[in-house]
């Protein structure tokens, strides 16, 4: 585990760092390196084990997981990657992902009309209703399902990974 001092240090540094700084990776990284690096980095300064430490540590650890899950959501999708590194060029070390397809409208689909198996649906019609009840984390666990039962549905996938975004902003998480 890291130490105190390099949490609060790194915290204080992030606002000058760019997302491929943050995740420590090279600005011509692939997808499964980029992957990776979110994966090593939210194993290792996940608020939650910083919670005995205090809360000025764990607020730091809370920023830095913050931060690279920021960098992970942009370097993962290859349009808006695109749109941040011409930004990155400008001086840009942030995007907002709501800046770059402002005109998308977002189609209001539940999860049983994007699943297309049988088994996918029954899961995701569950999830659907855990969701509507804020029960996030069972959500969560039927949607996996899902996805094992619906394995080339990319939408699907998409949703539960919005879903982790969600649970990872839970504000009773970062303490």
């Amino acid at each position: 585990m890291a130490e105190s001092s390099t949490f609060l240090a790194w915290a204080e540094s992030l606002e000058t760092m760019s997302y491929y700084e943050i995740l420590r990776v090279s600005d011509d990284a692939s997808p499964s390196e980029i992957q990776q690096a979110f994966h090593d980095l939210s194993l290792r300064c996940h608020p939650d084990r910083f919670v005995e430490e205090g809360p000025e540590v764990a607020s730091a650890a809370a920023s830095v997981f913050k931060r690279a899950a920021e960098a992970y959501n942009i370097l993962r999708k290859p349009a808006f990657r695109k749109r941040y590194d011409a930004e990155l060029d400008k001086g840009k070390l942030k995007l907002d992902e709501r800046a770059v397809e402002p005109t998308k409208k977002l189609e209001q689909r539940t999860l049983f009309m994007i699943a297309r198996t049988t088994k996918g649906k029954l899961h995701a019609a569950k999830a659907d209703e855990l969701l509507a009840q804020g029960r996030l984390d069972d959500a969560r666990i039927q949607l996996i399902t899902a996805n094992q039962h619906d394995p080339n549905n990319d939408e699907l996938k998409e949703r539960l990974d919005i879903l982790y975004e969600a649970l990872m902003l839970e504000p009773g998480d970062l303490l």
